[in-house]
């Protein structure tokens, strides 16, 4: 499993370098104006000329769960009688290892006709230094055919693409994409997520709908079994966790006076969890729609409040002193004491962040840590924070340029990905096998598909490590093979996610969507973005463990000063109108 956690300020300075860079090439004379909705430019004019792409008809002998909704198994044929050769800038990966070399990408070699010249740049697709290397990359005009796995921000993809780097597919995919058309029509949202600002689409996407990460930024884990021991029940409020934290100093389960009520770790924020029993807290960057108008929730009534409650938690010894500074590999240590459990409960995304697993163990420690509901404030507000629409939907993930001559075969060889077995071999490799009628899946309905053995290891060399492009429906996901004799984590964190967090999801409206900004916002968006971020967290930390006292009038009142001198009224106009720009 990949979380993606903690990439929030590194994805604002790339937005900020990729302006940067933008301007760059702009100035360098290579670049012309805007595509029409004809052949891309630099595209040959047989590009648009061959017959629509139809869906084929499915396979024999894969069976579905009634109502599913997502990849299907169909009968595909070569894309090209004879080979073509493209050349595709990807990411490094140890799972992946030489692309060339790889497995899977021997396999669509054989099976599309399509060759790929892989050029590898430094970094895992996300990070700063890859984007650095793209970049300059693209400053100098030493572009690919194609890129994929290099997350470009949406405002990447529509600067380079207005100014004609970056193909339009949308002529592609409407002619050469049946399993995409049939992706936008599965999910209602998909086609005005992919569209920039002008109305063109500048990549092919990755569909990944995991239930259970839509609820991670609400994620916190209690261990049910002291709460046996001190005679309490799982809390629903703030008042009922205060108790239920006491307890467990006062009795001290681990002994010896190791007990940590509650902990965490500073890549897993407290805010998203604890916030939302005050009021709505999506978690960085901070901003909810209230009827049509963007704002930001860090300087209200209700976050001052609930700084005061998780104060008086860490003034009270019930937060562990690290909880600002512990990394993952600290709040591990805190799960897999081996004297046995020494954490409370801790404010994690899920097991697999506070321990190490052990799936074979029915009794294993994991399973004695329970997600909790989100808790109800003292105002009545509980909210579980649902992302209806970052996770879901990844644009960028092939991105085709100006220099490529066959946009079309391109977009057929994406296309192509997102047929079930291709998606199956891209994300596990060759060791799946399709359920037999009966089998469950992880939601208790018909199973799909299952694994004979997968873990990274097993993997080497073998699967693209998420990096290529797939249809990971909801239904795909929870319509995965579970064997009763070697249960995982998966169906509890289902199960968990849906029981307690799931019915205090907030409304879909209430959420700010991913937007898109023009270079000059892009680039205030970021500077701006990042020093308020700064000043959030820190002052949350000090506010928390008392360097600053959320009671002192004198002391909010800097805050919210600080907050203002930074750009709030000018950061908070460029996201109002990227939103309004994002309703149309």
């Amino acid at each position: 499993m990949r979380q993606d956690v903690g990439t929030d300020g590194v994805r604002r300075r790339v937005v900020l370098a990729g302006a940067l860079g933008i301007a760059a090439v702009g100035g360098s004379g290579v670049l012309s104006g805007c595509s029409s909705g004809s052949a891309a430019a630099g595209a040959a004019p047989e590009s648009l000329s061959a017959p629509p792409v139809p869906l084929g008809p499915k396979k024999t002998g894969v069976n579905y769960p009634p109502g599913y909704v997502g990849p299907v198994a169909r009968q595909r044929t070569a894309i090209v009688k004879e080979p073509a050769t493209f050349s595709v800038v990807v990411p490094q990966s140890l799972v992946v290892g030489d692309w060339s070399k790889n497995e899977f990408t021997r396999w669509m070699e054989q099976q599309t006709g399509i060759r790929i010249e892989w050029r590898q740049v430094a970094g895992d697709g996300k990070n700063a230094e890859t984007m650095t290397k793209v970049n300059a990359m693209m400053a100098a005009g030493d572009i690919p055919d194609a890129f994929l796995g290099i997350s470009f921000t949406r405002s990447q993809l529509y600067l380079y693409g207005a100014q004609n780097l970056f193909v339009d597919l949308a002529p592609y995919l409407d002619k050469y994409a049946p399993n995409l058309q049939q992706v936008m029509k599965d999910n209602a949202e998909a086609r005005k997520l992919m569209v920039s600002p002008d109305k063109h689409i500048y990549s092919f996407p990755d569909v990944n709908d995991c239930y259970h990460c839509r609820a991670s930024n609400g994620r916190a884990l209690l261990n049910t079994e002291w709460l046996r021991k001190v005679g309490l029940a799982m809390p629903t409020t703030t008042d009922e966790f205060r108790e239920v934290l006491t307890a467990f100093k006062k009795s001290d389960p681990a002994g010896g006076g190791k007990t940590v009520p509650f902990g965490g770790y500073k890549d897993a924020p407290l805010d998203t969890y604890f916030m939302n029993a005050f009021l709505y807290n999506p978690g960085d960057p901070w901003l909810v729609v209230n009827d049509g108008k963007v704002e930001a929730n860090y300087i209200k009534d209700e976050w001052r409040e609930g700084l005061r409650y998780l104060r008086s938690l860490y003034a009270d010894g019930l937060l562990a002193k690290d909880i600002f500074t512990a990394n993952e590999d600290q709040i591990k240590r805190y799960g897999d004491n081996p004297g046995g459990p020494i954490l409370g409960g801790a404010r994690v995304y899920y097991w697999g962040t506070l321990m190490t697993l052990d799936l074979e163990d029915p009794k294993a420690r994991w399973r004695q840590y329970e997600t909790m509901s989100p808790l109800k404030g003292p105002n009545g507000v509980q909210i579980a924070p649902w992302d209806y629409l970052k996770v879901g939907l990844e644009v960028g993930t092939l991105v085709v340029t100006r220099k490529c001559r066959r946009p079309d075969l391109l977009t057929r060889w994406a296309d192509y990905q997102l047929d079930l077995e291709v998606v199956l071999r891209s994300y596990a490799g060759p060791g799946f096998r399709w359920s037999a009628k009966g089998d469950k899946g992880i939601n208790g309905k018909q199973s799909i598909y299952g694994y004979d053995s997968w873990n990274t290891d097993a993997t080497k060399g073998k699967t693209w490590d998420q990096y290529g492009v797939m249809y990971r429906s909801g239904d795909f996901r929870l319509a995965e093979r579970v064997d009763p004799k070697r249960p995982t984590f998966e169906s509890p964190l289902y199960e968990q996610t849906r029981d307690h967090l799931f019915q205090y999801k907030q409304p879909m409206e209430q959420q700010f969507p991913p937007v898109t900004f023009e270079s000059d916002q892009a680039a205030q968006d970021a500077e701006i973005g990042l020093n308020l971020k700064g000043e959030i967290t820190t002052s949350m930390a000090k506010f928390v463990t008392g360097k600053l006292d959320p009671n002192d009038d004198g002391h909010w009142r800097d805050y919210t000063e600080r907050i203002t001198k930074i750009g709030l009224k000018p950061y908070l106009e460029i996201q109002q109108a990227a939103y309004e720009t994002y309703q149309g």
